[in-house]
């Protein structure tokens, strides 16, 4: 229970990686605020998290409104008193055209900012805390993509491993720690049709891209990530880009 008494708002939390996250950080005793649009999906989150004994709240969020983004962190701290763990996560489909890529800014990069423009006055005000953004391999490498609509995605999480290492560089002082996590290849709603393949995705993971640990990631291991960068055993880690790949970056 490395997170009992702490409160953490996890934006994008009703699934993928977001739920295993608001998950994990509730399985350490904390208690979740969930913000996202999908109320059915953070509910049964929610539910999960109280038969096991937790605590938490679902707020209607668009992720990519500022305003709501604002309200979360407000309801947060009017529910639970203070806020000391933030996960950025929202994300969904788009399309790789021009309207695409606008969109794929609102929701991977512009949407971070917010929960961290939000989050960080109230984690001053509580004498520290930890956000956790979650970035992407495609924040550290190339990606391959339709050029130039493509490029949305990997433009988004590359600025996000911008936002995370300054605002690290100028809260730590605060007792703020700001980290990214870049996933590799993990199992979500977003993957499913890589790893529903009839070989179930194996063929991509073991002959295309030759991840070493020859196997996908599953969700509940960056929620694991996350809920160990939110706790005191990172008590020294800020403004780092975690890659968990299974070895892939390695190479």
């Amino acid at each position: 229970m490395k997170l009992r008494d702490k409160v953490a708002l996890v934006v994008g939390g009703s699934s993928g990686l977001g739920r295993a996250c608001a998950e994990a950080c509730a399985a350490e005793g904390a208690k979740v605020v969930i913000a996202d649009i999908n109320e059915r999906g953070a509910e049964d989150t929610l539910a999960g998290i109280r038969a096991a004994g937790g605590a938490g709240m679902f707020v209607n969020t668009n992720a990519m409104d500022e305003s709501a983004v604002k309200a979360a962190v407000d309801a947060t701290v009017r529910e639970y008193g203070k806020l000391d763990i933030l996960v950025n996560s929202a994300g969904g489909p788009t399309e790789a055209d021009e309207a695409g890529w606008h969109h794929q800014i609102d929701m991977y990069l512009k949407a971070p900012y917010y929960g961290c423009r939000h989050a960080l006055p109230e984690m001053e005000k509580n004498g520290g805390g930890s956000i956790i953004n979650i970035a992407s391999l495609s924040g550290v490498t190339g990606s391959m993509a339709k050029v130039p609509e493509g490029t949305g995605y990997p433009a988004a999480k590359h600025g996000v491993i911008g936002i995370t290492k300054t605002l690290a560089i100028a809260n730590g002082k605060k007792n703020i720690r700001v980290n990214a996590i870049c996933p590799g290849y993990i199992k979500t709603e977003l993957t499913r049709p890589l790893y529903e393949a009839k070989d179930g995705g194996d063929r991509l993971i073991t002959q295309r891209l030759q991840v070493p640990m020859n196997r996908w990631g599953e969700a509940h291991e960056i929620g694991k990530v996350a809920a160990f960068l939110a706790s005191e055993d990172a008590s020294f880690i800020t403004g780092q880009s975690i890659i968990v790949d299974g070895g892939f970056m390695a190479r």
